[in-house]
């Protein structure tokens, strides 16, 4: 893996109306940010769910530009997990490495958007950002974060959860090869990332695993669970939880459906913008 990358920053979670999106979510137990509004360039808004080291975001185009041309074409399809950010501390100097080892990354990309601070007031979060080209993993955009403002994201008032929620504990991806995807992956993570596991692949990326999933795997891991495996995609995020008892009482008390499967404390994609929840201790 590049010096400058330092495992994942947070994900993607494209959705097509955000207000919807996020009366969902706080059902499920998550604190909210208020609706940031991206750099007029980015065309996008979004609502930030914050972790203890990570996070992630429900993001929704506003206004049509040629740097969210991807997002649009992806949400065409339907909403879900679409990106993955990779964290950094130095977005240029990461663009550099990605370019010296043989991938045609972007040139980096700064915007901001601002920030209703707890107690009134407002404050900006800046970020530089650069692309790995289209391709290089079919069904994810994986793009480089570099995180200029932490102190106005990771906002102490916005990092507990009714649910008790800490952190990404992984994300599941469909791919019809999990080894060939796998190869791809390790592009970016090194070979020594890679482990083989029940039914496909594990990518070690740090404090966050990514599981490369057979659909007969899926089917089998959550029997009864519809989700769209018709094409390579990232189909699922499992949250590390304090409590996983509290975490089912946030669930319940939201009225969120929710069941237990096999062992497993899930949200069903249709209940959860498209993404297939879990919640582990």
């Amino acid at each position: 893996m590049p010096q400058h990358l330092t495992g994942i920053d947070h994900c993607v979670i494209l959705v097509r109306e955000l207000d919807a999106a996020a009366a969902t979510w706080r059902r499920l137990g998550f604190t909210l940010s208020p609706r940031g509004y991206h750099s007029a360039h980015m065309g996008t808004a979004n609502h930030t769910i914050m972790l203890q080291d990570d996070y992630f975001e429900l993001l929704g185009v506003v206004a049509p530009t040629e740097q969210n041309h991807r997002f649009r074409e992806e949400i065409a399809r339907g909403e879900g997990l679409s990106a993955v950010a990779l964290q950094t501390d130095d977005a240029d100097a990461a663009c550099a490495e990605i370019r010296g080892m043989g991938m045609a990354a972007s040139d980096v990309v700064a915007f901001s958007r601002p920030v209703d601070l707890p107690g009134g007031g407002q404050g900006e979060a800046a970020f530089r950002v650069t692309h790995f080209p289209d391709g290089l993993l079919p069904g994810v955009q994986l793009f480089v974060c570099g995180q200029l403002t932490r102190d106005t994201v990771w906002i102490p008032e916005l990092m507990t959860h009714p649910n008790g929620a800490l952190g990404l504990a992984a994300l599941v991806m469909a791919c019809a090869d999990p080894s060939a995807t796998a190869a791809r992956w390790a592009r970016v993570f090194g070979t020594a990332a890679l482990a083989a596991i029940d039914g496909g692949v594990r990518v070690d990326t740090g404090k966050t695993k990514v599981e490369l999933l057979a659909p007969p795997t899926l089917a089998a891991r959550y029997p009864g669970v519809p989700m769209d495996t018709s094409r390579d995609r990232l189909v699922g995020l499992a949250i590390r939880v304090a409590d996983l008892g509290k975490a089912r009482a946030a669930l319940t008390a939201g009225k969120a459906p929710w069941r237990e499967s096999e062992g497993r404390t899930i949200v069903a994609p249709q209940d959860a913008s498209g993404t297939l929840l879990e919640f582990v201790a």
